[in-house]
């Protein structure tokens, strides 16, 4: 259960469990020293009281007729603190008591006398005078006015050591707050940590005992930052290597296909051109229209696989270039492209990477959504290249899965440490890319 609880309010329950212990004991050695105060108090006020009744009545013999002693004895008598005396007259049945000097105190509670008042001590002394019993005097202890002073004296003690106690809990509450309150800071790096801010330190801590623990973070956020720094490397390594391998089959194709395909052209022509009648001639002619088609297709995959002048030619032109060719071949549609000015030139994988957003993104508005105006907005901020892409069709179906080239296209961007968001409504198609920005662009 204790678990539960929160560090600082386990500290102070344990501090005021012992405090309480403490103050339980303190009470019971108070209460036990004043029991024992009392009752040798009240024994040596009854012996006083004893001796001061013997030494008075021995005084007034002899000064006073023996009829008249017990009468006159009570206004000789002071009775000591803490006794009270009785003289019994058997002449009239009547009983006497010395006037007490009243004492004005407030008395003890019911529970706290009934612990320290000691046995009752009571001595009757009988009076006997030219031999004859004359009477007797009553001596009782009353520790009344020493139990309330023990009450004052106890409660003053204990309210002290109340208050000592509840100020030793707050300044240890204080203390351990204080101690405590480093850990709130390294929670909140953590928490940066989780968040993804990996640039965050705890840094020097003034507490020995929390130094190990800051330093255990900071060397986690160093860990974690440099893994995030390896992990970017290599996923634009990835790329990179993807790109070089498409590069060299792209040139594979041109290289080999191309003389190839030429080749095969030109035999057709020439078979065409000594063909001895019309079926060989049109045979020839077949061949050509092969030979054309595989062209066509191979100028397919060669562009889908690295267009030829991303890398070659500053990515503004190429994407002027693109955009253009598309204005041309889609008059029907208006094409706006706002490129920042001043715009550095990124490396080749981030180069291909925007070209492809837009080719995906024109593609799409351009046969699927029936768009009549395709926006393109490029430009940079100090940490990334940024692009919006936004059409007014009609947009996606609900419950509308993408393509393989939306697909293809958020992986690249994932990889090279960017983010793609789509969005999209019966207003139209809006696509927000974000890619980091290298040393170089």
């Amino acid at each position: 259960m204790l678990t539960r609880l929160p560090l600082t309010t386990r500290i102070l329950l344990v501090i005021l469990t012992v405090q309480a212990l403490l103050f339980a004991a303190l009470a019971a050695a108070s209460i036990d020293n004043l029991r024992r105060e009392i009752a040798t108090e009240t024994r040596l006020a009854a012996q006083t009281a004893r001796s001061l009744v013997v030494a008075t009545i021995g005084t007034m013999q002899g000064a006073v007729p023996p009829d008249r002693l017990l009468s006159r004895l009570t206004d000789q008598l002071v009775p000591p603190r803490h006794t009270r005396i009785l003289i019994l007259d058997p002449r009239d049945g009547m009983v006497r008591e010395p006037a007490v000097p009243t004492e004005s105190h407030a008395g003890a509670p019911g529970w706290f006398a009934a612990l320290v008042t000691p046995e009752p001590l009571e001595t009757r002394l009988p009076v006997v005078l030219e031999g004859r019993l004359r009477g007797f005097v009553y001596i009782a202890s009353d520790p009344a006015a020493e139990i309330a002073a023990a009450w004052r004296e106890i409660r003053t003690t204990l309210s002290l050591a109340g208050l000592a106690a509840l100020a030793q809990s707050l300044l240890i509450l204080i203390a351990t707050r204080r101690a405590l309150r480093p850990l709130d800071m390294i929670a909140g790096r953590l928490a940066d940590l989780t968040r993804g801010d990996l640039t965050t330190r705890v840094g020097r801590m003034h507490q020995p005992d929390l130094v190990p623990l800051a330093a255990g973070v900071d060397r986690l956020a160093g860990a974690l930052q440099q893994a995030q720094f390896d992990r970017a490397r290599l996923q634009r390594q990835v790329v990179s290597r993807g790109d070089e391998e498409r590069k060299s089959i792209a040139r594979d194709l041109h290289d080999e296909m191309g003389p190839c395909l030429f080749g095969l052209r030109v035999e057709a022509d020439a078979l065409r051109a000594a063909a001895a009648g019309p079926d060989i001639a049109a045979q020839a002619e077949a061949i050509a229209a092969i030979a054309e088609e595989i062209a066509r297709v191979n100028r397919a995959l060669l562009d889908d696989l690295r267009p030829a002048a991303v890398g070659q030619l500053p990515l503004v032109t190429v994407l002027s270039d693109y955009t253009a060719d598309l204005a041309r071949r889609f008059p029907a549609i208006t094409l706006d492209l706002d490129i920042a000015s001043g715009l550095p030139e990124p490396d080749e994988a981030t180069a291909l990477t925007l070209f492809r957003i837009v080719q995906e993104g024109t593609t799409n508005a351009l046969r699927h959504s029936g768009a009549g105006r395709v926006r393109i907005r490029l430009w940079t901020d100090p940490a990334h290249w940024r692009m919006i892409l936004s059409d007014d069709g009609k947009g996606f179906a609900e419950g509308h899965r993408e393509g393989t080239g939306l697909t293809g296209m958020r992986e690249r961007i994932t990889l090279l440490g960017g983010s793609l968001h789509l969005s999209s409504d019966e207003s139209g198609t809006t696509i927000e890319a974000s890619l980091p920005r290298t040393q170089g662009g």
